[in-house]
């Protein structure tokens, strides 16, 4: 019995090392580093605040609640902030709101008041899009698809994870960089700049991941094995990124831990003098940035430490990957 339990763990020890094999040799992308614009448009509508009018909270007493997802107002789904204000001013005898929270859909009822400006309110502050700038870690020539952030996008008030109905990845202008302070996280500055290059389909704790419809995006450009997390080791890397707007050049960084978790799997240092120079270190905007080394895509840039903007912390590509196929399924 103990000799056939050692031969069944022998087998299963043997098959995670060639499943790792396998992995690596078999999955290759074309690692970016690209800067794009990312607008993202939210399923319903969420709730990031809720104040008075004229003296009366009516969200509040209709049971309504910050982080709560709006998703139909009298029966039509709720597209746009726009609209929702629209229905809700045309409604005074009151109106009927389709509402998720968590994994609970429920129906309420509130009544508007006629506020100071002769418009009737609910007294809600809700949000139906967000955009910014970020960096596309891969292109996966075999699906046409793109990763990208190495993170969520989360609402700003509430920090929660966005929903998607729709979005988009677009070209974008570098115009400067803020520089990375202790104490006070840079930034990339740019504009959009023409037609969406690729649809956003997933935004995930692990980054977002979508599809490429620009057929000259990854164009030239060489496939790298992705890394699995065996092959990833602390020491000298680098990464790719076009933050200054020349496009992609390459910076050195050392990668000084390994840890186990989703985003922030690597800890990552810059060492490369012309990027702590003009950037500090690592700037938001620069999120998303692939880590290679060996000749392997090992992660990608996440997070900057405030209080030492040089440190940071990076994805593990196989979880990237592993998010990207699930989201395919």
């Amino acid at each position: 019995m103990k000799k056939f339990s050692l031969n069944i763990l022998l087998c299963f020890i043997l098959s995670m090392c060639l499943f790792e094999s396998a992995y690596a040799e078999e999955m290759k992308v074309v690692p970016m580093g690209k800067a794009v614009g990312i607008r993202l448009y939210t399923d319903g509508l969420l709730v990031v605040g809720i104040t008075d009018v004229n003296g009366s909270n009516i969200a509040r007493d209709s049971g309504i609640k910050v982080n709560d997802r709006i998703k139909e107002i009298n029966g039509e789904y709720a597209a746009s902030s726009e609209r929702f204000s629209e229905i809700v001013n045309e409604s005074p005898d009151g109106i009927t709101l389709e509402i998720e929270r968590g994994n609970k859909e429920m129906l309420i009822h509130a009544v508007p008041v006629l506020a100071e400006d002769n418009v009737y309110r609910l007294g809600l502050w809700v949000r139906d899009s967000t955009a910014g700038i970020g960096t596309v870690t891969y292109y996966d020539p075999a699906s046409g698809s793109f990763a990208a952030l190495g993170h969520s996008i989360n609402d700003i008030d509430t920090g929660n994870i966005l929903s998607v109905k729709s979005g988009n990845i677009l070209n974008c202008d570098i115009l400067s960089v803020t520089k990375s302070k202790r104490g006070s996280p840079g930034e990339i500055n740019g504009a959009f700049d023409g037609d969406p290059i690729g649809d956003i389909l997933i935004n995930s704790g692990i980054g977002i991941f979508g599809k490429v419809t620009d057929d000259n995006f990854a164009a030239s450009q060489d496939a790298v094995p992705v890394a699995a997390r065996g092959q990833v080791h602390e020491g000298d890397a680098y990464i790719l990124s076009d933050a200054f707007g020349n496009g992609t050049e390459k910076y050195s960084v050392k990668i000084n831990k390994i840890t186990g978790d989703a985003d922030k799997g690597l800890v990552i240092e810059i060492t490369d003098d012309k990027l702590l120079e003009v950037s500090g270190g690592i700037v938001q905007g620069m999120s998303g940035s692939p880590i290679i080394q060996d000749g392997r895509l090992v992660g990608a840039v996440t997070h900057v430490l405030v209080n030492n903007p040089k440190r940071g912390y990076g994805a593990l590509a196989e979880n990237m990957i592993d998010a990207q196929i699930k989201a395919q399924m």
